[in-house]
Order: C-alpha cells, then sequence, then structure tokens
C-alpha cells in the first residue's frame, strides 16, 4: 500500500496558472501519462484571490527520475513559483507523528502577499487509549 501524507499548497490564483502551465509542460516533457496531480484535487477553494488546494491519503515521493514525476513536477514548480515571484504555502503531513513538511515563499511583486497558511491540529486521542486500557484490563496477565 505505501506509506502516505496529506498535501496542502496556498497560491495566488495567477500562482495556481502559473504552476498548472509550469506542470503541464514538466510532465509533457518527461512523456508522463498518467496525469498531472493539479487535475486530481481532493480539495480545490478558491477565492478572487488565493486558491487553497490538496491532497488526502497520497504517495507523495520526491525521488529524481522516480515513478512520481507528478509529485517532482508539484514541488519543482514551487521551486519555479519562487522564481517568477509568486507566493505560495505548502505543507505536508506524513503518517509519521514526527514527519511535517514546511516551505514558503512571500513575493515581492504580487499584490496581496498575505496567504493563508495551511492549518493543522495535532491532538491527543485519549478516547481510543483508556478504551484500549479497558480491553486490556480484560485480558488475563501472563506468567
Amino acid at each position: 500500500m505505501g506509506y502516505r501524507s496529506d498535501v496542502r499548497i496556498m497560491t495566488s490564483r495567477k500562482g495556481f496558472d502559473e504552476l498548472k502551465k509550469f506542470t503541464d509542460k514538466y510532465l509533457k516533457d518527461k512523456n508522463y501519462t498518467y496525469g498531472n496531480l493539479l487535475d486530481q484535487l481532493d480539495l480545490n477553494k478558491e477565492t478572487k484571490y488565493a486558491k487553497y488546494i490538496g491532497w488526502n491519503s497520497i504517495k507523495w515521493y520526491e525521488y529524481s527520475g522516480s515513478d512520481y514525476e507528478d509529485v517532482n513536477a508539484i514541488m519543482e514548480g514551487l521551486q519555479h513559483l519562487k522564481e517568477k515571484d509568486f507566493s505560495y504555502r505548502y505543507a505536508r503531513i506524513g503518517e509519521s507523528y514526527d514527519d511535517y513538511d514546511e516551505h514558503y515563499y512571500e513575493s515581492e511583486k504580487e499584490e496581496e502577499q498575505d496567504l493563508e497558511y495551511p492549518s493543522m491540529e495535532r491532538y491527543f486521542d485519549d478516547d481510543y487509549v483508556i478504551d484500549n486500557m479497558k480491553l486490556d484490563a480484560q485480558e488475563p496477565e501472563l506468567a
């Protein structure tokens, strides 16, 4: 099944258009036939200025020359946005609690520079632990 992550990206609408243009060309140049992840979004919200996109439980492997060129296209595309001076926010949460990755860039030229940051919450699931403790208490002790 593989390791899964949740990914969120916030861009300006112009930045998203630039990212889409870049990833389409990148994937075409690599002869990648599985499609562009920007056409397969689990989350796609926008305002007059900003676009908030993302994927849930996705295999997000960043390896040069890997089978995941669609992921490489996004990551290279974010670098391209920085080079073209478009603001963006990127966050990835892996399955492991300590696996969190975040990148961002603030444009000097875009009208609206204050994009929202992806927000996540990690919390203690006390009910789960207490329920499991009750189950353990019901099992006989091993000698």
